[in-house]
């Protein structure tokens, strides 16, 4: 069961102790964008979870401003409200999608979160099970 879905993408939460986000492959805009995060956000603070997957297979590239929204908003503010401690990231198969991730991932280096990157979902879950 869904915890909650716009035309980006959808949250639920994995009993293995987890959050996921699974993206579509919808042009992002910025609206649907933080809320897709806002709602992350609150799936995290309900469920009691400092861990994120995030499928971003079928994920439209981030821009600029997308990044740096990620970087200076969402990810100080999950740490701070959620303990967010955790993410593993199953990558985009377009170039543009997968530099984009890593560009965020370098962007939020200072920060106490621990960012991995899986080709598939399953090593993914895998290692989120075992942190």
């Amino acid at each position: 069961m869904f915890y909650y879905r716009n035309p980006l993408g959808s949250i639920l939460y994995d009993p293995a102790g987890f959050v996921v986000l699974n993206w579509t492959d919808a042009l992002l805009t910025p609206a649907e964008l933080q809320s897709l995060y806002s709602h992350t956000l609150q799936a995290l603070r309900h469920h009691g979870t400092c861990k994120l997957l995030t499928n971003q297979i079928a994920r439209q590239p981030l821009s600029p401003a997308e990044q740096k929204w990620i970087i200076e908003q969402w990810v100080p503010q999950a740490i701070a409200e959620c303990a967010y401690s955790h993410c593993a990231i199953v990558e985009s198969t377009q170039a543009e999608g997968h530099l984009a991730a890593r560009a965020v991932g370098e962007g939020v280096a200072h920060h106490p979160l621990e960012f991995r990157y899986f080709q598939q979902e399953s090593e993914a879950r895998q290692w989120l099970e075992n942190t």
